[in-house]
């Protein structure tokens, strides 16, 4: 029996022993980077380069893009305005409720860049996508019939399809759109330090929130739901923006280097500098997990797309208008942040309501849905 007794306890040290051997491998992983894979890539990806391809060259014809804000046009709703009408014309026939949206967003900023972006969005949830882009195809080619601005808007009024954005259509959209909307001064604050449009910071934000709440159920219908707020992630990724010790390390690296590729410029040197004295592996994670001010979180994720943005700019491939890469390169880390003319959307994938999501082609559905566009206009 002692024998026994004996065998019995080497068996239960060794299996602790195991255990206590892959927390400690997991914990080192997530700290040096080794979980930080480049996820998938979205078979779309050449339909999201191709349109911003066409858009560049519309832009350079008319010669109306500004730095910083969204092309306008001479004409009020761009120099092709027939086309566009017939365009919103078969969207509003393939799903009237999107269109609504794509519509009323069209006739608010009055750009045909912009409509062409909203579009793109709606044909890649659509069954019937060959035969939709087929019809805009011969909206552009004149072939089409243009309702007027009166016709779409009665043939829009009482939209009678679904959403084809599943992730509006759960639950947790609905708080997690409330909780944006509360910190809707502190996602501005941090993006206008950071330079970057508030909207495209607020397309990852609610992609990390939509991954954490559709794969923390449990917690979501505990916590989450109840209280009406954002979700924080664990301690292997911090905050409301879900950022690993290691990324959150390099950022600030980045922003005190001139030599490094993501360098932002001298503006930016300073926004993430520790007080003297201060311990700053402490104050980092006092920093992303505050779950009464998200500032900090904020704005640690506006400098990592600043510094993503800085980088391809500098390599002569600009992406302020492209949040599906912004928000893969977010994903997948600095690492794989490889600037080229064709770049892969992707990233880690997410099941929301049935449907599989990409987190690069999530966040360009959101940036170009429509909704919050009244708290977060597109600029």
């Amino acid at each position: 029996m002692k024998r026994f007794g004996r065998l019995a306890l080497k068996i239960l040290a060794a299996i602790l022993l195991a255990f206590l051997l892959l927390l400690a491998g997991g914990f080192f992983a997530v700290r040096l980077g080794w979980t930080n894979v480049a996820g998938e890539s979205d078979t779309d990806s050449q339909e999201y380069n191709q349109e911003a391809q066409k858009d560049q060259v519309i832009i350079k014809d008319d010669s109306v893009l500004a730095k910083d804000s969204l092309p306008t046009s001479t004409s009020i709703y761009g120099p092709h305005e027939e086309a566009n009408r017939c365009k919103l014309g078969v969207a509003a026939k393939y799903n009237d409720y999107n269109a609504a949206a794509i519509f009323q967003t069209y006739q608010a900023v009055r750009s045909e860049v912009l409509l062409d972006r909203m579009l793109l969005a709606m044909k890649l949830r659509l069954p019937n996508r060959e035969a939709f882009a087929a019809e805009l195809s011969a909206c552009e080619q004149g072939q089409g019939e243009a309702p007027s601005f009166e016709e779409l808007s009665a043939l829009l009024a009482s939209p009678r399809s679904q959403n084809l954005y599943t992730w509006q259509s759960g639950e947790p959209w609905q708080i997690i759109k409330q909780a944006v909307i509360k910190d809707q001064a502190t996602i501005n604050a941090a993006a206008l330090q950071a330079g970057v449009q508030p909207r495209l910071l607020l397309s990852v934000a609610i992609v990390e929130q939509l991954r954490l709440y559709y794969t923390q159920r449990e917690l979501f219908e505990k916590v989450f739901k109840p209280l009406k707020i954002l979700a924080n992630a664990n301690k292997m990724a911090w905050g409301v923006m879900s950022i690993k010790e290691a990324m959150a390390i390099q950022t600030e690296n980045n922003l005190r280097d001139p030599q490094a590729v993501f360098y932002p410029g001298d503006n930016y040197a300073q926004l993430l500098d520790f007080a003297t004295g201060t311990d700053p592996v402490k104050e980092r994670y006092n920093r992303l997990t505050d779950d009464k001010n998200h500032f900090y979180s904020y704005l640690y994720g506006a400098l990592i797309i600043k510094e993503f943005e800085s980088q391809w700019a500098k390599a002569g491939y600009p992406i302020d208008y492209r949040p599906e890469i912004s928000a893969t390169l977010f994903n997948i880390g600095f690492n794989h942040s490889l600037p080229k003319a064709d770049p892969a959307v992707g990233g880690s994938t997410i099941e929301i309501e049935g449907d599989k999501y990409f987190f690069g082609s999530l966040a360009y559905e959101f940036y170009y849905s429509g909704e919050l566009s009244q708290e977060f206009p597109f600029k």
